[in-house]
């Protein structure tokens, strides 16, 4: 097990494997009668189920893109081995998904990122783009009043420890 960040202890969904199913579970009546801006719902294919399978992220779009990250073994505080997020491995199997995003529901396939010059653009639409909801994301995760840097600090260090992955819109 590895030392998980300050804004891990900060907040008392993550403290645990499963806390950020719990969070997301908790979210989800909330973000289907409105989902805000920056925020989307991924439903993927269950890869041994074959259900619908949905989850609450972070989703940043630029144009055709969705950007989203799978949060990394640093800020889940296990080895790299046990942080594959379910959603991931589903995306894997099977990478047609769609994602309801504030202005409605699109289709797509998802992906990760390897291009460097993608990876380029992902992180600055990622890490700089700031919406409302996230000043309240920010008051979860880190102490003292929200600001514009330490949202782009805090989305910053996510993307850079986690997974990035698009989506490509049909």
């Amino acid at each position: 097990m590895t030392d998980a960040p300050a804004e891990r202890r900060l907040n008392p969904f993550t403290k645990s494997s499963q806390g950020g199913r719990v969070l997301s579970a908790l979210q989800l009546p909330i973000f289907l009668a409105h989902t805000p801006r920056g925020v989307g719902i991924l439903t993927t294919t269950g890869r041994r189920t074959g259900k619908p399978r949905r989850k609450c992220l972070r989703a940043i779009r630029n144009g055709a893109r969705v950007y989203l990250v799978m949060l990394g073994p640093a800020m889940l505080g296990v080895e790299r081995e046990q942080a594959i997020a379910a959603w991931l491995h589903n995306i894997r199997a099977d990478p047609k998904v769609h994602i309801r995003l504030s202005d409605g529901t699109h289709f797509g396939t998802a992906r990760e990122i390897v291009d460097e010059e993608e990876l380029a653009t992902a992180r600055v639409s990622y890490t700089e783009t700031v919406n409302p909801f996230d000043y309240a994301e920010c008051v979860f995760h880190t102490p003292g009043q929200a600001s514009r840097p330490k949202i782009v600090a805090l989305h910053s260090r996510w993307f850079d420890t986690g997974a990035p992955i698009v989506i490509d819109l049909t």
